[in-house]
């Protein structure tokens, strides 16, 4: 009896391990088809399906040669990981010096404008040029490159401020002689300290022997200015105290210098107000001399009245009369 119940359980077992083996040769199969295609991640997964399999019935040559499958699709993977890695590794090195040429291309067709700006002195040209270099330098690790597009710039500078520097010293030689002729001497004077100083300072020699001789011409006129102005307040002061004196004629030789003066130095309002003081002085000088002349030939006429000569005395009379008459119509 106990017999007959051991048989049933030794047939249920060895069907169920049959049908796990069943199991193991499908998913063996499939293991094949995947790994036979290069799905080696796909076969690895069916490794550890068909161990966990093997392990229900301890079927030890399955699990210990799926094992093994295990140990060399591992090492294939981990192959395949290192071609895949120096591939890309490959590609990204083809790839940065794809664009290192390229770069190196558009920086070289960027030093031909730049050259060719430089040499018509287009500035604007080469600084846009310079920063569009610049943004393709910040890409590109290249010390050399890097030097060369400094040098230019360096020169872009130079040239710029030169130019910029000559043409400014040009302006101020058209401008000085305006100034001079204006009397504005400071004015003159500080932008030749100015632009004579950064001349020197950037080393440019253009019109820097013009300019030193323009500002020591400006300093020697304005001397002379100062000269004629202070000429001109002592004639003031001269002509006023003749003034008071009622020298007039002295006055007057006074006020043609100041006048003469005045004009050499182009002082518009001094001429306006002594060519009013000139014409009153004369004025004032015709009158004092009507007076001495009216003066003197009435003492004549008095004298010759008493002596009994009457018609000359009459005479004398009447060139009084034609002197006022005189000094009426010209005043």
């Amino acid at each position: 009896m106990a017999e007959d119940q051991t048989e049933p359980i030794e047939e249920k077992e060895e069907k169920r391990k049959i049908r796990v083996i069943s199991q193991i040769d499908d998913l063996i199969g499939i293991q094949g088809q995947a790994y036979i295609i290069g799905q080696l991640k796909d076969a690895l997964a069916y490794a550890n399906q068909i161990i966990e399999l093997a392990k229900t019935e301890d079927l030890k040559s399955f699990i210990r040669e799926q094992e093994e499958l295990i140990a060399k699709i591992e090492k294939l993977l981990k192959e395949k990981e290192e071609k895949e890695r120096k591939r890309l590794s490959a590609e990204q090195e083809r790839l940065r010096l794809e664009k290192i040429k390229k770069l190196k291309t558009e920086l070289n067709q960027l030093e031909r404008s730049f050259i060719a700006g430089f040499i018509a002195e287009d500035f604007l040209k080469t600084e846009k040029t310079i920063d569009k270099a610049k943004n393709l330098l910040s890409d590109l690790d290249d010390t050399e490159s890097k030097s060369k597009w400094q040098d230019f710039e360096r020169r872009h500078i130079e040239a710029k401020t030169k130019k910029e520097l000559i043409e400014k010293a040009q302006k101020i030689i058209e401008e000085s002689i305006e100034l001079k002729e204006k009397f504005l001497f400071d004015d003159l004077k500080l932008k030749l300290i100015d632009i004579i100083k950064q001349l020197k300072n950037n080393g440019i020699s253009e019109h820097l022997i013009e300019l030193e001789y323009i500002q020591k011409d400006a300093i020697n006129a304005e001397k002379t200015y100062l000269n004629v102005v202070q000429t001109i307040d002592k004639l003031i002061k001269e002509i006023n105290t003749l003034q008071e004196s009622k020298n007039f004629k002295s006055a007057i030789s006074k006020c043609d210098n100041l006048l003469k003066l005045a004009e050499s130095i182009k002082k518009d309002d001094l001429i306006e107000t002594y060519l009013k003081t000139l014409t009153k002085l004369q004025k004032d000088l015709s009158f004092q001399e009507l007076k001495e002349t009216v003066g003197k030939l009435n003492q004549e006429g008095l004298s010759l009245l008493k002596k009994g000569e009457i018609k000359l005395s009459i005479e004398k009379f009447k060139m009084i009369k034609g002197s006022i008459n005189y000094y009426l119509e010209e005043t």
